[in-house]
């Protein structure tokens, strides 16, 4: 079994949990960790197993990687991701491809330009319910696909990276996107069409991102829509609407590793609890595609997308107006 060198940059949770999903998988080991302070650099490297912390991320070169794991916010990303490209190395990130499409264009080229794989870092096509969805939507086994609904509030810290406008590129992108909008459209299809309202900083603070709280309307090339909801904004303990999926004979709600799908009057309930998590199965799926040298489910031609569709939100509610694709 081949064991792949990897280097970390960024030392936060998600850099951690990624970092750890990466582990589990037994094929790799984390030689390198960098952040900007090299106190929470050196933290992460002891909870990841690695002795070797930095706090400039072009030193993780000295440690040689066979491929980088970025886990940071989007401005900074994108500096780092491009750094990594042009460097010859496979890149990880652990959401969304870009701050804009701008930056994910010159990354999807410079990948091809230089035969590096880049998986983005939606790990929710790599669950195992969800998986489940877009075989029973694909197989047209409740029917046609009509819709989807789905509901993502969170409140997001004011001075938290995520509610920064310029850090995060603005929250249909940084929030909307991951939740669920990229696994709705691995599964209803291309989308063709945008329109959405969203509320401007109801909060109030200075550089809080535009779109706070937004709705979208996304239309497909299959006739199907998807309407999603997502805030910055929640009231404590409310929960969020269970994804839904309704189709021509039947339909699907989504409850975390728990399934319902409806056909007619019957309903079934299906669990996926005992499947390995979606981020430990992305591993596998990003070591996978480095040593056969194929893409994996997240390509960076396919995650531009999720930037044009985020960018098409924003513009539909700021123009009112209905917006193609």
């Amino acid at each position: 079994m081949i064991m792949h060198r990897i280097a970390v940059i960024g030392a936060g949770s998600m850099a951690r949990h990624r970092g750890q999903a990466l582990l589990d998988t037994g094929r790799t080991k984390i030689c390198a960790v960098a952040s900007r302070r090299l106190a929470p650099a050196r933290d992460c490297a002891g909870a990841l197993g690695c002795e070797v912390a930095f706090d400039d991320y072009r030193k993780i070169a000295q440690t040689k990687p066979d491929a980088v794991l970025i886990e940071v916010p989007h401005l900074p990303q994108d500096e780092m991701t491009l750094w990594a490209l042009a460097a010859g190395y496979d890149v990880f990130v652990g959401g969304n491809l870009a701050v804009n499409s701008q930056i994910g264009t010159q990354i999807v080229e410079l990948a091809a330009d230089n035969g590096c794989l880049v998986e983005a870092g939606f790990q929710r096509r790599y669950d195992a319910a969800w998986e489940e969805i877009h075989r029973l939507v694909h197989d047209r086994e409740l029917g046609e696909p009509i819709m989807a609904v789905t509901m993502a509030l969170w409140l997001a810290p004011a001075d938290s990276w995520y509610a920064n406008q310029l850090v995060s590129g603005g929250m249909p992108l940084t929030h909307m996107s991951y939740c669920y909008l990229n696994a709705i459209r691995w599964i209803l299809g291309a989308p063709t069409v945008v329109s959405a309202l969203a509320s401007t900083g109801v909060l109030g603070e200075a550089g809080r991102v535009q779109e706070e709280t937004c709705a979208a309307l996304v239309g497909f090339d299959n006739g199907a829509f998807l309407s999603a909801t997502a805030s910055y904004i929640r009231p404590e303990k409310m929960t969020d609407a269970e994804p839904r999926f309704v189709c021509s004979a039947g339909g699907i709600q989504a409850d975390g590793d728990t399934l319902t799908v409806f056909r007619g009057a019957q309903s079934e309930i299906r669990s996926f609890e005992a499947e390995p998590s979606a981020f430990v199965r992305q591993a596998h799926a990003f070591l996978d595609a480095v040593e056969s040298r194929t893409a994996a489910r997240n390509p960076p031609v396919d995650a531009l997308l999720d930037l044009r569709i985020a960018e098409a939100i924003s513009l539909s509610a700021r123009q009112q107006r209905t917006v193609t694709l």
